[in-house]
C-alpha cells in the first residue's frame, strides 16, 4: 500500500498542475485509496486542488470519506471548506460528509444547519442525512427530537430503514426506556423492517443492565424461534453479564454450553465475565477451571481475566495465591494494570500486611502507573487498621503531590481510623477542614463523627452537631438515631435516649430492629430492668428479634434470678 501511495505523488509531483492535462481519474482515484494517514491525505488533497482542470466532486468526497474515518472529523471540515473556497460544488455526498463529522463532534445542531444550506442549493436530502442526524441526536440524548424528525420524515415521503429504528432503539436503551425500544422494536416487525441482530443485542443488553434479564431471555427466545435470527459471540455476552450480575451464574455458565453447541465460539470477553462471576461468588476453583477451558480453546486470558482471578484470591485474603497470578501474567506478557495493583494493595492491607502494599506502590509508579483515588484510599485504611493513623493521615495529604482529590470515602476511611485510634483532636481538625472545603459532606460522613465524638464521651459536642444536621440539608436516617441513642445511653441519659426513639416516627425515619436493641441494652446496662421488659415487649410485638448482645445481657440478668418468667420467655421468643 505504502509503495502504490509513493508512486501516485511521485507521478504527481512530476506532472505540471500548471497544464491543461490531468492524471487518469482512475489514477487519482486509486492513489486516494491507497492512503496511509491523515497527513498522507492531507498533503494529496492540496495536490488536487492545485490540479487543472479540477478533479471532480466525488473524487474530493472520497478523501474527505477517507478522513472522516480516520476520526479527524474537524479537520475533514476543514478541508471541505476550502475546497469548496476553491472552487469546489458542493453535492449532497459531501454535504452528508459534513453532517455526519459534526454529529460526531456533538454538533448535532450545526448538522441542522448544514441541511437547510442543502435546500438553499436545491439540494435534495438523502435517506442517509437524515439518518445521520437522527443518529446525532439520539447519541447526544435527544431521543425525543430524533423521534419526532422521524416522524417529520415519513410525512415527506422518507421510509425509515433498519439504521433510522436502529439508532432511536440504541437512543431508548442509553436513557433506559426500555418500554420505549421495545415498541420500536414491534414497530420495526409491522412495517416488514428488517430486524438484525444488532439490533436485537442492543435491546437485549439495554434490558439486562437494567436488571430485567428474565425479559431479555424472553427476547432471545423471540429472536431465535419466531424470527429466525441467529445470536452472535455479543448476544450470549450480553446475556452472559446479565445473569452473573444478578447472581445467576450458573445458568450463565449454561449459556456458555449452549452457545458452543450451537458453534458460535466464546471469545476473551465471554469467559473473563464467567471468570470474573466465579470470583465474586467465592469459586476461585471453578474460575481457574473456566480459564483452563479458555487456554484450550485457544483464547489467551487477558489484564480483565487476570484481574478477576487476582481479586477473587484477593477477596479469600489468598494473597500468596494471588501474587502467583500476577507472576503469571507478567510472564504472559500481560501488563498489569491500575486495576490490578489496586487489587493487591487493597488486598494486603486487608491482611495487615502495609510493607507489601507499598511495596506494590513502589513498583507501580515505577511502571509509570499513577495512583489513583482507591489505590490511596486502601493505603489509608491499610495503615489505620494496623495502628499507624499518623501516617495515614501523611498519605491522606501525600494525595495531591500526585493530582489526587481525596473523596468522600477516602476521608471517611481516615476519620474513622482517627478516632479508632482515640486521636479525637486530629480527627476534628480534619473534619473542620473537610467542611470548609468544597466537598460536599453526606449524611455517612456526620454519622462517623457522631458515632467517634460519642465513644470519646464528648455527647455535647455529638448533640450540638446532631441538631444541625437539618439545617445541613442532611436526611436523618435510622442509623444516624442509633447512633445517638447509644451514645445517649452510654451516659445514663435514659429518658433523653427514649424521647429520640419516640420521635424517630415523627421526623420520617421509623425506628428499627437495631434502634431497639440498642435502647435495651443501654437500658439493662443502667438496671431498668422494668423499662426494658416494657421495650422487649413492644420488640416482640413489632416483630423484631432480639441480638447477640441484648441476649448476652439478658442470660447476665437472668441467670441469678431463675424465677424471673418474664425474661425467660422474652429471651425464648
Amino acid at each position: 500500500m505504502r509503495r502504490a501511495s509513493l508512486s501516485c505523488l511521485l507521478h504527481l509531483q512530476q506532472h505540471s498542475f500548471h497544464s491543461s492535462s490531468s492524471p487518469s481519474r482512475t489514477y487519482l482515484l486509486n492513489c486516494i485509496r491507497n492512503l496511509e494517514n491523515v497527513d498522507s491525505a492531507f498533503n494529496f488533497f492540496h495536490k488536487m486542488i492545485a490540479m487543472k482542470p479540477f478533479p471532480n466532486v466525488k473524487d474530493f468526497n472520497l478523501l474527505f470519506g477517507f478522513v472522516a474515518k480516520t476520526n479527524h472529523h474537524a479537520t475533514t471540515i476543514s478541508l471541505t471548506k476550502h475546497a469548496h473556497s476553491s472552487g469546489l460544488k458542493l453535492d449532497v455526498c459531501t454535504l452528508n460528509i459534513i453532517i455526519n463529522c459534526l454529529c460526531h463532534l456533538n454538533h448535532t445542531a450545526f448538522g441542522f444547519s448544514v441541511l437547510g444550506l442543502m435546500f438553499k442549493l436545491g439540494l435534495e436530502p438523502t435517506l442517509v442525512t437524515l439518518n445521520t442526524l437522527v443518529n446525532g441526536l439520539c447519541s447526544q440524548g435527544k431521543v425525543g427530537h430524533a423521534i419526532w424528525l422521524t416522524e417529520h420524515m415519513e410525512k415527506m415521503g422518507y421510509q425509515c430503514n433498519c439504521r433510522t429504528f436502529g439508532a432511536i432503539i440504541n437512543g431508548l436503551c442509553k436513557i433506559g426506556d426500555m418500554g420505549g425500544a421495545i415498541e420500536c422494536l414491534k414497530k420495526m416487525g409491522e412495517r416488514n423492517c428488517e430486524v438484525n441482530v444488532v439490533v436485537y443485542n442492543t435491546v437485549m443488553d439495554g434490558l439486562c443492565k437494567d436488571g430485567l434479564v428474565s425479559e431479555a431471555l424472553s427476547l432471545f427466545s423471540e429472536m431465535i424461534v419466531s424470527k429466525g435470527i441467529q445470536p452472535s459471540v455479543v448476544t450470549y455476552n450480553c446475556l452472559i453479564q446479565g445473569l452473573c450480575g444478578f447472581g445467576r451464574w450458573k445458568e450463565g455458565a449454561s449459556l456458555l454450553s449452549e452457545m458452543m453447541q450451537k458453534g458460535v465460539m466464546p471469545d476473551v470477553q465471554t469467559f473473563s465475565i464467567l471468570v470474573d462471576a466465579f470470583c465474586k461468588e467465592g469459586l476461585v476453583l471453578g474460575a481457574k477451571g473456566v480459564m483452563s477451558l479458555m487456554v484450550q480453546m485457544g483464547e489467551e486470558p487477558n489484564v480483565v481475566t487476570y484481574n478477576s482471578l487476582i481479586d477473587g484470591y484477593c477477596l479469600r485474603n489468598q494473597m500468596d495465591e494471588a501474587m502467583k497470578v500476577f507472576d503469571l501474567m507478567v510472564q504472559r506478557n500481560c501488563l498489569p494494570s491500575i486495576v490490578t495493583y489496586n487489587s493487591l494493595i487493597h488486598g494486603w492491607c486487608e491482611v495487615m500486611d502495609v510493607d507489601k502494599a507499598i511495596c506494590l506502590l513502589g513498583e507501580m509508579v515505577d511502571k509509570g502507573l499513577h495512583p489513583d483515588v482507591v489505590t490511596w484510599s486502601s493505603l489509608i485504611g491499610g495503615f489505620c487498621e494496623v495502628g499507624k493513623p499518623l501516617a495515614a493521615k501523611e498519605l491522606f495529604f501525600t494525595m495531591n503531590k500526585y493530582g489526587q482529590v481525596p473523596n468522600l470515602q477516602t476521608c471517611a476511611i481516615i476519620l474513622d481510623g482517627l478516632f479508632k485510634c482515640h486521636l479525637y483532636s486530629e480527627a476534628m481538625s480534619l473534619f473542620r477542614a473537610m467542611e470548609k472545603s468544597n466537598l460536599d459532606l453526606d449524611i455517612v460522613m456526620y454519622n462517623i463523627m457522631l458515632d467517634g465524638m460519642c465513644k470519646a464521651g464528648k455527647l455535647n459536642d455529638a448533640r450540638k452537631l446532631f441538631s444541625c444536621l437539618p439545617a445541613k440539608g442532611l436526611k436523618i436516617d435510622a442509623y444516624t438515631c442509633n447512633i445517638m441513642i447509644r451514645g445517649l445511653s452510654r451516659e445514663g441519659l435514659l429518658d433523653d435516649a427514649e424521647g429520640l426513639l419516640l420521635k424517630m416516627e415523627e421526623n420520617g425515619c421509623p425506628p428499627n430492629r437495631c434502634s431497639y436493641n440498642v435502647f435495651v441494652q443501654g437500658l439493662l446496662r443502667n438496671y431498668d430492668i422494668s423499662r426494658s421488659r416494657k421495650y422487649l415487649q413492644i420488640m416482640k410485638a413489632k416483630g423484631f428479634t432480639v441480638d447477640a448482645t441484648t441476649t448476652e445481657l439478658l442470660i447476665f440478668f437472668f441467670s441469678p434470678n431463675k424465677g424471673d418468667n418474664a425474661f425467660k420467655e422474652l429471651l425464648q421468643n
